[in-house]
């Protein structure tokens, strides 16, 4: 594994004491592992063939993963959508590393991944009301440099009400 202390701070407090993680706990783990490796999560197939699952398991177990909104899926086809703080595909908000380049669900998304990922990142944006480039640094050591305003178009009680809307 690449980012051990990315991933430890997920688990829960039974793997830290010696107890073996749950089908579910190894699941999460080898999608944020993954999407920290390559930028993207794994399909339902590549879950299925990694934790020994038919596709229609590895479906299942990947909607099981909603409690906590952590991982979503799609709802029309059933794959990972967002693993907070990662985007599944391309989003306005790219970030990226030193060996892979990922994209957040929001703004506030985008400064979280440094932190997920343990390293200093490159954030590429844009101003949505005016469409101007916004490029900056952050890590966990230095906040963004930038300024800048976040609008959130709903109060954070409503965001999931529907994520993908938020």
């Amino acid at each position: 594994m690449r980012h051990p202390r990315a991933l430890a701070g997920s688990l829960p407090p039974n793997h830290l004491i010696g107890m073996p993680p749950s089908p579910a706990q190894t699941i999460r783990t080898f999608i944020y592992q993954r999407l920290l490796d390559s930028g993207f999560p794994p399909s339902l197939r590549e879950i299925g063939t990694f934790a020994g699952l038919s596709l229609t398991e590895a479906r299942a177990g990947v909607a099981n993963l909603n409690v906590g909104k952590t991982v979503l899926v799609h709802p029309t086809t059933g794959e990972i959508w967002m693993a907070g703080p990662f985007a599944a595909g391309a989003t306005p908000y790219k970030v990226s590393g030193k060996s892979a380049q990922w994209f957040a669900n929001c703004a506030w998304d985008m400064l979280g991944i440094p932190f997920i990922a343990h390293e200093e990142v490159r954030i590429e944006t844009q101003c949505t009301d005016c469409g101007e480039p916004w490029s900056f640094s952050a890590g966990t050591a230095n906040p963004p440099a930038a300024q800048g305003i976040v609008h959130f178009l709903l109060p954070a009680r409503q965001w999931y009400d529907d994520i993908g809307f938020t």
